[in-house]
């Protein structure tokens, strides 16, 4: 049974990344964000700061127990002989160090899985034969490591913006996933905003932002495929949240994340460009615009119309309560403020006006008369940022496992969708008000276990919703 042998306040000492008792439990070494280590006497309840240990090029992670007795014993050694306790800090690093530098030592390596359904830990992990060399990680440890930390085994792809966290299997199709209101919701819960989760005592509301049924989907889609993340935010936040939401770490050992790739990964492609050129009437006053929803669609799910302002693609969401063929109102980019300004009216005003003005009553209103009312929404113009798989195949690590014939990707968005027309398939908008009745994963499941069957995989899953009850993946 553990035992708590003291505290310490922790508020003044920054991000913390590791933290190390001396035998006797009177020092404490501590590992911080900012690329030092704080030696600590926490003897008797009190707390000084007796060594600062400077010097490293990025955070300090973890600190290696062979070499941080090392550095105590020649710290302690240091103090008798009446050395100034920092000074004493500096040499005592600096000894050790040229302790361990004596001893060999493994560099590490990805590869590839040589079976079907696992993983080979030597190579997706790092390694060492000896102790380990350093107080935050090897001297071979590679830049995305000193970068991202030690999940990240290391950085490839033509602009080195692919981080390796696995090792891809032979032999596998390729899953890539999108983040936010695919799988996870970092919009306001309890109060908050979740971009990752801000308190790992929050199971309330990891458990909710998670869609449900995410790590069972994850476990059966991970006997066919491998799985990448892709998600338009930086690097630091996607492996803080994967690795909070226990996707990557050592919470799950029945499937495992390859590689993850952030915005730095992703391509701009003008919308004007795919937009349509057939002929509609246009309304450059136009404030509103009416939307059928096209056979196929889902409430929570986005769809792409054609602005009756100037003909150019735009991109709404299916209110709850509408399904194919009925119609909803939308406000279009701009319109309002620049009608405000026009006519010199503010601008709560006018949306107040337009929302009581074309306000719908939901198509179930009939059979249950206190359904609310459908508010107006808003359109919003296609994203220039699109996620292209072409780049993962061009990547030497990834390219000759994956290709047109065995990769999808998972994305809500319709941006990213319409720049892999062949290659994309489309889930609704998770909100986590909508946790107790989703079920877009298990429907996802059920699609991509039948898809993995096909090789190559039919070009277009546009239909890929109908299809999960019948014999065949859909395709558009």
């Amino acid at each position: 049974m553990s035992q708590m042998v003291g505290s310490f306040d922790t508020s003044s000492l920054g991000v913390i990344h590791d933290v190390q008792l001396d035998y006797y439990a009177k020092r404490a070494a501590v590992a911080s964000g900012d690329c030092t280590v704080r030696i600590l006497d926490v003897t008797d309840g009190r707390q000084q700061q007796i060594g600062h240990l400077k010097g490293h090029e990025g955070p300090v992670w973890k600190m290696a127990d062979s070499l941080k007795q090392r550095v105590q014993e020649h710290f302690q050694r240091l103090l008798q002989s009446g050395c100034n306790p920092n000074e004493a800090a500096i040499q005592a690093l600096a000894a050790a160090r040229a302790d361990t530098c004596k001893e060999p030592a493994a560099k590490p390596s990805v590869g590839y899985a040589s079976s079907a359904g696992e993983v080979p830990a030597a190579k997706a992990t790092m390694v060492s034969p000896s102790p380990p060399l350093d107080l935050a990680m090897s001297r071979w440890q590679s830049e995305g490591a000193s970068r991202f930390g030690p999940l990240c085994l290391d950085l490839v792809g033509p602009f080195r913006s692919i981080c390796v966290t696995g090792a891809p299997r032979i032999g596998k199709n390729l899953l890539v996933l999108d983040i936010d209101h695919t799988i996870y919701d970092p919009s306001e819960f309890g109060g908050s905003k979740g971009s990752t989760v801000r308190a790992f005592g929050s199971d309330q509301a990891m458990v909710a932002r998670c869609r449900p049924g995410l790590h069972t989907f994850l476990t059966e889609v991970y006997k066919e495929y491998d799985i990448m993340v892709w998600s338009a935010s930086d690097m630091t936040r996607i492996l803080l949240l994967l690795q909070q939401i226990g996707m990557l770490g050592a919470v799950h050992n029945d499937y495992r994340i390859v590689a993850v790739l952030d915005v730095e990964s992703m391509s701009e492609l003008d919308p004007g460009k795919v937009a349509a050129t057939d002929p509609m009437e246009l309304d450059q006053e136009a404030l509103t615009q009416r939307v059928t929803v096209p056979a196929d669609a889902i409430p929570g799910q986005q769809i792409e119309i054609r602005s009756i302002v100037d003909g150019r693609p735009l991109i709404v969401l299916v209110p709850a309560g509408h399904g194919p063929g009925s119609s909803f109102y939308v406000s279009l980019p701009g319109a309002v403020s620049n009608a405000c300004e026009k006519m010199k009216i503010d601008a709560d005003e006018l949306q107040a006006a337009l929302r009581m003005s074309l306000e719908e009553t939901p198509p179930e209103a009939s059979t249950n008369p206190s359904a609310a009312p459908v508010a107006l929404t808003k359109a919003r113009r296609c994203s220039k940022s699109v996620k292209p798989l072409s780049l993962i195949w061009a990547c030497a690590e990834f390219g000759p496992l994956y290709n047109e014939g065995n990769t999808v990707i998972v994305d809500d968005t319709v941006d990213v969708c319409r720049a892999n027309p062949h290659h994309s398939i489309q889930c609704s908008r998770y909100y986590w008000t909508d946790h107790a009745t989703d079920q877009e994963l298990c429907r996802l499941s059920t699609y991509l276990q039948k898809l993995a069957a096909q090789r190559p995989f039919p070009k277009g899953h546009q239909t890929w919703r109908s299809s999960v009850t019948s014999q065949e993946p859909g395709s558009g």
